[in-house]
């Protein structure tokens, strides 16, 4: 092993440990690959930045804009809301049904982005039967990524790999080259969800009372303003308490009138009674340094659902400004004219500290305000409501636009007229011109961790490939299982990308598993096709944890699921789905 391939090892392994630990942004760690193995003397400097330039970057970021036209057009909320209004037997019936346009739908579009939309359908429908969460929406993100393997920009882990066979001269590949494997893989996957998956899916009741949910006291906080309180004569938004001690203010009587609800622009005034929430040692804090009165604990039980003050449970998706801050550093109180009594975070409810939570993709939170401000908050980016908030007024009637111009890509792209990456830019284009998408939406709301992962994860596949790392590991796997034939082999690599990408990013795992598949087949005389598929559907067969695969985060609050229960659930369906691989891709591919 010479020192440059120790180098790269050793920055794929550092990155592993960052990406598990999830210390810093996944897109964070991704740039610094680039940086650090130029700074090496491993990469030049145009081998570090061509991640940007890349195919397969280019393409996804494509794909990702045409899915925000179809998404702000509303095409897909109209498909979901038929789903949702259509007449079946049953429950099950609703949900195959659900789950039958849930999958052919992510096959062309951004799995995460259809999960999001779809999220408040299923939960709808499982309210209508009277179901639990948890057993709609298991089957809502597995549909969805059993779906993206359909065919090759069914998602961007796809396109990693495509990109980079391209560039290597393995260039056979085409939009609907893995559609019948692909087809094959998604029906099996599903039968076991409306099976086998289906009883083994647990049965977790939710509750529609959102403080009991949350474990939000039902009693609060009494804070007395004195007259000589430096807050008397400010507004609270002016005061800003929450961010600087970690206190929501929900409420106040003033002349023996409760006023409830947002109090942003409500000046603070002697005599005042404040209903306040939080942490005992910051209401003390609060109280000493703004001279309150000592804060008493209200005995009797208060309704926060009161008058125009409502209560809301708001889903952060990917595209949240949110994402990355805590809510301090976004000034949540003051932009949004409403307050977060409640966090949670994969399962875990966090009511002490909020302001010092960063909030991720996948988030719940409570949040209490008044009714027109909770309805502009549902209607902004990256903010997705469960409970009953009516989002914003109808959308731009481009949907027929929209959708004729993903039909007219993915015409032109399966047909061979011309490859996916200017098919796409020119959908997008298209999707400008015609005013199905609005550029600052892009800019808004295009998913730019995805690109970045992209952008700086690629070079590693290169400095693989040029310091002999690729060639290293693939000389030990095809001595390990070039023995015992191909199907081994397809099997083995399989299971290394799923396992690799259930503890790191999906698309990371393609980055690094790609270039070692090509060196093996190229030593064991294989079909290098078979192992590229074998990545491909690996790479996307996170169905055990809840951190592998975006949609599974989403589901994960709205759900009430517990991490053992994607174990339960998805080993089953890695297993089936492992043996459906290793016999079917030699058959489509054979050497």
């Amino acid at each position: 092993m010479t020192l440059e391939i120790a180098i790269v090892f050793a920055v794929i392994l550092a990155a592993l440990a960052l990406f598990i630990t999830e210390k810093f942004p996944v897109d964070q760690v991704a740039l610094s690959i680039p940086v650090v193995l130029l700074l090496a003397g491993v990469l030049e400097p145009q081998e570090a930045v061509s991640g940007f330039s890349n195919e397969a970057t280019i393409t996804v970021a494509a794909m990702l804009v045409l899915s925000i036209g179809l998404l702000k057009t509303g095409a897909i909320a109209a498909i979901g809301r038929w789903a949702q209004s259509a007449r079946l037997g049953g429950t099950e019936s609703k949900l195959i049904l659900l789950c039958c346009i849930v999958a052919p739908i992510s096959a062309f579009l951004n799995n995460t982005a259809v999960v999001v939309v779809f999220l408040p359908v299923f939960l709808a429908v499982a309210q209508q039967t009277g179901e639990p969460a948890s057993r709609f929406l298991m089957p809502l993100s597995f549909s969805a990524i059993l779906g993206g393997t359909v065919t090759l920009i069914g998602t961007s882990t796809n396109l990693v790999v495509y990109g980079m066979a391209r560039n290597r001269g393995f260039d056979d590949l085409h939009l609907f080259s893995i559609a019948p494997m692909g087809l094959i893989y998604c029906a099996i996957g599903l039968l076991y969800l409306f099976t086998v998956g289906r009883k083994l899916i647990p049965r977790r009741p939710g509750q529609s009372d959102l403080t009991g949910k949350y474990d939000v006291r039902e009693f609060m906080t009494e804070l007395h303003v004195r007259p000589d309180s430096p807050a008397a004569g400010k507004t609270f938004a002016e005061v800003r308490w929450g961010e600087m001690y970690g206190v929501s203010i929900l409420g106040l009587r003033r002349a023996a009138r409760s006023l409830w609800g947002p109090v942003a622009n409500r000046r603070v005034t002697p005599g005042d009674v404040l209903y306040a929430q939080g942490h005992s040692r910051n209401l003390l804090r609060l109280a000493e340094k703004e001279k309150l009165d000592t804060p008493v604990v209200r005995q009797s039980p208060v309704n926060l659902a009161t008058g125009d003050a409502r209560l809301a449970e708001i889903l952060v998706a990917p595209a949240s400004p949110l994402v990355g801050r805590t809510l301090k550093e976004a000034r949540f109180q003051q932009r949004y004219d409403a307050t977060v009594l409640a966090i949670q975070h994969h399962g875990r409810t966090e009511r002490e500290r909020l302001v010092e939570v960063r909030i991720e993709p996948g988030d719940l939170l409570l949040v209490h305000g008044a009714a027109p401000a909770l309805e502009s908050l549902a209607g902004e980016t990256g903010f997705v409501p469960l409970s009953e908030v009516k989002g914003p007024a109808g959308p731009r009637p481009r949907a027929l636009f929209a959708v004729l111009i993903l039909i007219g890509v993915v015409v032109a792209a399966g047909s061979g007229l011309i490859s996916v990456l200017p098919a796409a830019m020119a959908g997008v284009l298209l999707m400008l011109f015609t005013g199905c998408v609005k550029l600052e939406e892009v800019y808004e709301e295009m998913d730019w961790m995805v690109v970045l992962l992209l952008a700086g994860a690629i070079p590693l596949g290169i400095a693989m490939d040029k310091t002999g790392a690729a060639a290293w590991l693939a000389e030990i796997v095809a001595s390990v299982f070039g023995p015992h034939g191909d199907r081994a082999v397809v099997g083995a690599f399989y299971l290394m990308t799923s396992v690799l990408t259930s503890i790191m990013s999906n698309n990371a795992t393609a980055v690094v598993m790609t270039p070692i598949a090509l060196v093996t087949a190229q030593d064991l005389g294989m079909n290098p096709y078979a192992l590229l598929i074998a990545v491909m559907l690996g790479a996307s067969a996170d169905f055990m944890t809840p951190i592998g695969y975006q949609t599974n985060t989403l589901i994960y609050g709205p759900g009430g699921y517990k991490f053992a229960d994607y174990t339960k659930v998805g080993a089953p369906l890695n297993l089936l789905l492992l043996i459906t691989a290793t016999i079917l891709i030699p058959i489509f591919w054979p050497s």
